[in-house]
């Protein structure tokens, strides 16, 4: 374990979240659920990477990926639905590529899937804790370059809901406590399936924000921010291809 590594200190932070929320919410079935996520994930990536270079190893990515389902796939689901969110995460990144990268959101294609084809639903868990997420997701973003990505989506976001808050009498503030700050600042900034170039990442933000307001505005209830993402990584493919 590499405590300069970005990908363990954010999986140190989730861990450790986890465990104070499971506590604080008197819920471990919470617990259990991250647990048999991060499993999963561990257990599909050792064996591939067995398969593929003939030895058993334990990836930072794998443990983070299976951190995210946890937090986001409702715990209530049955376990092996959560199991197979994981397991479809990781087979993602080795079988849907492009020029030796995958394409999707591992966490978000695997979650995606399960809510399509198995009718499962999420709970994302943390996701409007933004006196918690904002500062250390600020850190996180800033350390893998991402915080342009996120300040083209608020950005984008100000000038969608502008409008609406004034017609409706409301306040803007009022309007951000509502954001998913776990999907903007743990899963929108992923860096393997978001563009390298500054320019990229800004459309990048700016898209996002235009297709979850788009889509919650039209009525599509079917998860706005993780169909909204994976729309952008596909697209990405012809507007930049990132490097390994």
């Amino acid at each position: 374990m590499n405590i300069k590594s970005i990908k363990t200190q954010l999986s140190l932070f989730l861990g450790l979240f986890a465990l104070y929320l499971s506590f604080v919410e008197k819920n471990p079935r919470f617990l259990v659920a991250v647990s048999a996520a991060i499993l999963s994930s561990i257990v599909m990536e050792s064996l591939i990477n067995y398969i593929k270079n003939k030895r058993f190893s334990i990836t930072e990515s794998s443990v983070v990926t299976g951190l995210i389902i946890g937090y986001v796939i409702s715990s209530y689901q049955p376990l092996w639905v959560i199991c197979l969110a994981s397991t479809l995460a990781i087979i993602s990144k080795h079988i849907v590529r492009f020029r030796k990268s995958h394409i999707f959101n591992p966490a978000g294609f695997g979650i995606f899937l399960v809510v399509v084809v198995l009718g499962a639903y999420t709970q994302w868990k943390a996701a409007y804790a933004w006196h918690i997420i904002i500062p250390l997701g600020i850190y996180f973003a800033s350390r893998i370059k991402r915080l342009d990505l996120v300040a083209s989506y608020f950005i984008a976001s100000i000038f969608l809901y502008a409008p609406q808050a004034f017609l409706n009498n409301a306040s803007l503030l009022d309007t951000f406590s509502y954001f998913n700050y776990f999907f903007i600042f743990v899963m929108m900034v992923e860096p393997r399936t978001t563009p390298k170039t500054r320019l990229g990442r800004i459309m990048f933000g700016l898209g996002a924000a235009v297709f979850i307001f788009g889509f919650y505005e039209s009525g599509v209830l079917l998860e706005v921010e993780l169909f909204s993402l994976l729309i952008l990584n596909f697209l990405g493919v012809f507007l930049e291809r990132r490097k390994a």
